[in-house]
């Protein structure tokens, strides 16, 4: 049997490649010994199953293949990112794709709760064919508790887009900089100059900015003490499971995160390891809750026992291919 992914080359990345790789091991397991991965829609050909990541690739497959089964994972809120970053009624054909998608696909993919309650309120779905698994790509690492707890060395790994909240970072280091002048902050990101800019205008000082691979992230942030991961509560990132969460655990990093993500308040409790910053986010309270926290002795140990078990309840590969394979031959029109 054939199944095709049919993806937008832009799509694919560092935060979704693992998660496509999850569901194309599925797939074979239930039978599929031929999979195609289709970046044009004309190279999709003969598909016992399609399999799409993107909306509007699911529309394009739908019109193309109508009786053809369709997968689709939903790996966030596009329609809300569009009114975020177009130009007024550009946002039309993202809402169109979103609401088709989610009332004509057999299986979907949501990554939080939350994203559940947010399509039946926007988008009127009712149904009960989906998945929750939250997006990440990392297994845990060895845990190495080697002097990295000894100094406050912060990490940002990830875009700058509008709603990963930079700025705010920045603020927050700056503050926190002033106050403990052996910190420092690097950032993996694509935008050196953007950042440059950001860190001069706000007088940082021990900061390094430069883009790995992810084959070599989890080697990287096995160094620092903490990750920043600050979001302001909107639906794209209320409804969001960001793969940083999963990076920065993977390496036993502290994470520095707020209540603008839904499933991390539902499903991240580091217990007294937890530095949650309330939204609209404040860069001063913020620092504070930091600063407070790097004047009290823990037992890091500890903590990454606590890391272990979070990994084995949330971040449980094993436990959502079971889960995907299960849910997929309930699918009637989905033959295995």
């Amino acid at each position: 049997m054939r199944a095709v992914f049919y993806l937008d080359k832009r799509s694919v990345n560092d935060a979704t490649v693992f998660y496509i790789s999850i569901l194309e091991d599925c797939l074979k397991s239930l039978g599929f010994d031929d999979i195609i991965f289709a970046y044009d829609i004309k190279s999709v050909v003969k598909p016992d199953l399609i399999v799409t990541i993107s909306s509007i690739n699911f529309v394009k497959a739908k019109l193309r293949y109508p009786f053809t089964p369709t997968i689709s994972w939903r790996q966030g809120a596009s329609f809300e990112e569009a009114l975020m970053t177009r130009a007024p009624y550009k946002w039309v054909p993202f809402y169109i794709c979103e609401f088709i998608t989610l009332h004509c696909a057999d299986l979907l993919l949501f990554i939080s709760d939350k994203m559940n309650e947010y399509y039946r309120h926007k988008f009127l779905y009712r149904g009960t064919n989906f998945i929750i698994m939250p997006c990440y790509n990392l297994p845990l690492g060895d845990f190495m508790n080697d002097g990295r707890y000894n100094k406050p060395t912060f990490v940002y790994a990830g875009g700058i887009n509008k709603w990963q909240s930079i700025d705010e970072m920045m603020d927050t280091y700056a503050i926190i900089e002033k106050e403990l002048p052996n910190a420092s902050l690097s950032i993996y990101a694509k935008n050196t100059e953007y950042i440059m800019t950001q860190a001069n205008k706000r007088g940082i000082k021990n900061i390094s900015v430069k883009y790995v691979p992810l084959d070599q992230l989890q080697g990287e942030m096995e160094q620092y003490k903490y990750g920043f991961l600050l979001r302001q509560k909107n639906w794209v990132n209320y409804v969001a499971t960001p793969t940083k969460m999963n990076s920065y655990l993977a390496a036993h990093l502290i994470p520095i995160f707020s209540n603008g993500v839904s499933d991390f308040e539902k499903n991240i409790d580091l217990g007294k390891y937890t530095i949650l910053a309330d939204t609209p986010l404040s860069p001063h309270d913020i620092a504070r809750k930091i600063l407070t926290f790097e004047k009290h002795t823990h037992d890091f140990d500890e903590y990454g026992k606590i890391v272990s078990d979070l990994f084995d309840k949330h971040y449980n590969t094993t436990k959502y291919k079971d889960l995907i394979i299960r849910r997929i031959k309930e699918c009637k029109r989905i033959k295995v």
